[in-house]
């Protein structure tokens, strides 16, 4: 079985913004600061293609950029919640890796999320066999709109 890889649309031009991808080493680093730091972001979560965590953008809280996200997303706001979600995307390695439907393909991607003028806006952390493209438009002065679109015939979650 092969994975199917996402396509990442990262337009430098007019009002998109764009997605820097991490390396391995700074992902891990990266993915362990957001989740000991949660509290300092605004964190939505994806569920929508399964009974697992699709997508978690984090919107840094301490700035006057935001991040749209649509509908289908949940927000996190009690460390109950985010405890939930770590533990069932923690590894018996203690690395996070977001499992889909059961089962951890080792496919979790860190993204930066820039505007036009490469001001940082956040992050987003995705199971790639989920996701099948990603894209972010600056919509105001301070506001980036995020969608995402799932992988074709992946099969539905049990």
């Amino acid at each position: 079985m092969g994975f199917w890889v996402p396509q990442i649309e990262n337009s430098d031009s007019g009002n998109f913004g764009h997605l820097k991808t991490q390396s391995v080493s700074d992902s891990k680093v990266t993915q362990q600061e957001l989740i000991d730091n949660w509290s300092d972001y605004d964190i939505w979560v994806n569920y929508r293609r399964s009974p697992g965590v699709n997508l978690i953008v984090f919107d840094p809280k301490n700035n006057d950029r935001k991040i749209l996200v649509g509908s289908y997303w949940d927000t996190v706001k009690v460390q109950e919640t985010w405890t939930e979600i770590v533990k069932a995307n923690t590894t018996s390695d203690g690395d996070f890796s977001m499992v889909w439907a059961g089962y951890n393909y080792n496919t979790t991607k860190v993204q930066e999320i820039w505007d036009p003028d490469n001001q940082l806006y956040g992050f987003i952390i995705y199971q790639m066999v989920v996701v099948d493209s990603v894209n972010v438009k600056l919509v105001d002065e301070n506001v980036m709109q995020l969608s995402w679109k799932g992988t074709p015939n992946w099969p539905a979650a049990p």
